[in-house]
Formats: structure tokens, sequence, C-alpha cells
């Protein structure tokens, strides 16, 4: 299902995540939404992560996730919490991400500002090995 830029509207568990996703990843999401940035729908129709993806995050005890969207969920953000609550950092507003779609391997690097605050805003780089591929 489409937002009306690209990509889904619902990120949900699946079963094949089990095996893709290994304990103390970081694990970046492309849906393409990023390509709305400057439409009044990249803030009001982002796809959102299901609560059961983001206890696969938790099981699978991930670093970080990374999003090309404004938030993993909307109000209540249930999915905010559970990943706060057990220390799994997001990145959210990613570009650029498609340029990852064919890297087996790749390193993440997130520089944010130090501020007093709950966020804030930070640089993220990837570095890749163009050797890796796929």
């Amino acid at each position: 299902m489409s937002t009306g830029c690209i990509g889904q509207k619902i990120i949900e568990y699946e079963e094949k995540y089990e095996t893709l996703i290994k304990p103390q990843d970081i694990v970046v999401l492309y849906t393409g939404h990023s390509q709305c940035y400057g439409q009044e729908e990249y803030f009001m129709e982002y796809p959102i992560l299901t609560k059961e993806f983001a206890e696969l995050l938790v099981r699978k005890q991930v670093k970080m996730i990374g999003l090309d969207t404004p938030s993993p969920d909307k109000y209540p953000f249930e999915v905010h919490k559970l990943l706060f609550q057990n220390n799994i950092l997001i990145l959210e507003n990613l570009t650029n991400v498609d340029r990852l779609l064919n890297m087996s391997h790749f390193e993440i690097m997130a520089l944010p500002m130090l501020i007093q605050a709950d966020s804030a805003i930070a640089r993220v780089v990837a570095r890749i090995d163009l050797e890796a591929r796929t």
C-alpha cells in the first residue's frame, strides 16, 4: 500500500527478519518516504512500525534504528517508548538510504549535537566498502 509518495504505510514484522537482523545490529529501513520531504504529507502520511516489529528489535537487542521518515510511530508513541525503554536509539529523517540497498556491509556513524534535550540534530554518515556490493 502506497503513501502517495513511495513505500508502505505500515512496516510489519515478517518472519524473514528473524534471520536478517542480528543481535546488536544497527537497522536502517528504506521506505522511499524521504522523497516526500518538503511536502505536507511527509509529516502527515509517513509509514509507521508496528509494535510487533519494534518487539523484534528489542528481542534482537539492536543498538539503533534509522528511518527515512520523521518518526517510527504516531501518538501515543508506543513504539518510541518501547525502543527508548530498551536503550534503542532512533535516527529519523534520513536521506539517501537507497544508496545502501545493494551493500552487504556498511558502517553507520551518528554524530549528534551535544545539547540538553530529549533529541538532537545529528550528522549521520554511512561508510561503505565499495567491494561489499551484493
